[in-house]
């Protein structure tokens, strides 16, 4: 029987200047990780967490076009979850139960940090299909 469990874990790792230097979104099941965990790393590295936290979606997803919607929703959801993760991280999402995004641990050393993070997919349903760029490349 496959897992219900929707729940996908986000690891982002900042470097000393608060620039993204690696990420992961990652579902597991039990046989491990699933997809592409560092999907949008190309985008993300070395950018400043306000740049992320103030890009539009829809320049985003011109810079990544994609004729396969799952790719589409891929893309979206990457997004989405790191800006989630980066707006608790500034204070900027008070981590309420009812966000999706819900931060387990935040990390420090003399290297940067390091977010953990779970993102309830079913949660950002409503935040992608407002995008209402699925299926529209």
């Amino acid at each position: 029987m496959p897992c219900k469990d929707i729940t996908d874990h986000l690891r982002i790792r900042l470097d000393t200047k608060d620039r993204v230097s690696r990420y992961a979104l990652r579902k597991l099941s039990c046989g491990g990780a699933v997809g592409n965990q560092s999907m949008i790393i190309d985008w993300l590295e070395n950018k400043q967490i306000e740049d992320i936290l103030s890009a539009d979606i829809g320049q985003f997803l011109d810079q990544h076009r994609t004729d396969d919607e799952i790719e589409e929703y891929l893309l979206i959801k990457h997004f989405l979850a790191v800006r989630a993760g980066l707006s608790m991280y500034v204070g900027r999402e008070s981590g309420a139960v009812k966000n999706y995004c819900q931060v387990e641990a935040i990390r420090s050393s003399d290297s940067g940090t390091e977010i953990l993070a779970h993102i309830a997919v079913e949660g950002m349903t409503d935040e992608i299909s407002a995008c209402g760029r699925c299926g529209k490349t």
